[in-house]
């Protein structure tokens, strides 16, 4: 992802750099707490459904003029038919608009890099909730798919930006309705051209049932096994403060039938794909909180007894 920034972003602080007579080397990130950049996507799709869009949305960006990111799926879920940038970037005059990326990266083609840089130094770019790009999806086979956004950066015309909070997304194809994953919904303003308008919102989660399924081979003494139905199922994690997100993981049985943990953290989702766990922002869990977990089949999550 380091050549895409260099790709993408730098090419929006040397061109400027050029156009006012001096030389800028490197981009200077700086930290911040108020932009954050999103996955907005349906939460269900048929599979008859066809394409469908997953937008990739941002807010509390300050004159901004230049953005990347990483995006991976499940490939035997999803199968990815292109990105592009809105006019977003460009809405204030500021132009013209290069882009790189959007081409799935070897060997498993699960992933995908995109950015986009605007050139000059007036006028500013925008400061105002905004649709960055659309990525195009299709139905390849059934089951949940993680949507995983890494490597997001936000610049500005001098190549400065906030390091922005992530907010993941997922889609599960040809489900029922009653068994949704949670999944982020649209913010902000900004409509994208044929496509339709943000609304304000929070990430929504709904709750499945949980179900006491029988535990296929005795349990140690001390723990206890809570039953999980197919979808997404709220369990409070018994385990000490800080453990890791693996042993969590691995507490669900039997193996395979995981897709996803999620917590819902100041107003943030947060999660874990055992697909993905290199781009995963869920790393620990704390005493008695609240997990979903979120499998494929019928199981058992194990865990000590309070």
């Amino acid at each position: 992802m380091s050549g895409v920034r260099s790709n993408v972003v730098r090419l929006c602080v040397v061109a400027l750099a050029v156009a006012l007579g001096f030389a800028a080397w490197q981009v200077r990130p700086v930290s911040g707490q108020d932009a954050v950049v999103r996955v907005v996507a349906p939460s269900i799709w048929p599979p008859s459904g066809g394409i469908f869009e997953v937008r990739i949305e941002a807010e509390g960006v300050t004159n901004l003029a230049a953005f990347e990111f990483t995006l991976a799926f499940d490939p035997a879920v999803l199968g990815f038919d292109g990105v592009q940038a809105t006019d977003f970037l460009g809405s204030t005059g500021r132009g013209p608009v290069s882009c790189l990326g959007g081409v799935l990266q070897p060997p498993q083609y699960d992933i995908f890099s995109f950015g986009c840089a605007t050139i000059g130094a007036d006028p500013l770019g925008p400061s105002v909730p905004g649709v960055l790009a659309i990525a195009r999806f299709h139905p390849v086979g059934t089951g949940p798919s993680p949507l995983a956004l890494s490597h997001v950066e936000l610049a500005d015309h001098l190549g400065e930006g906030p390091t922005p909070t992530v907010v993941q997304g997922s889609i599960t194809v040809g489900t029922s309705a009653a068994t949704p994953v949670p999944t982020a919904t649209p913010v902000g303003g900004t409509v994208t051209p044929g496509g339709p308008t943000s609304s304000p919102g929070a990430p929504t989660a709904t709750m499945v049932p949980v179900g006491p399924t029988p535990t296929p081979t005795p349990l140690p003494p001390g723990y206890e096994a809570v039953g999980l139905v197919p979808g997404c199922n709220p369990v409070a994690s018994t385990y000490p403060d800080n453990t890791p997100i693996q042993t969590i993981a691995d507490a669900v049985a039997p193996s395979g039938i995981l897709t996803a943990l999620w917590e819902f953290e100041q107003g943030i989702w947060l999660g874990y794909s055992p697909q993905f766990p290199e781009v995963s922002d869920l790393t620990e869990k704390d005493f008695l909180a609240v997990v979903f977990i979120c499998v494929n089949a019928p199981g058992d999550f194990v865990r000590l007894v309070v």
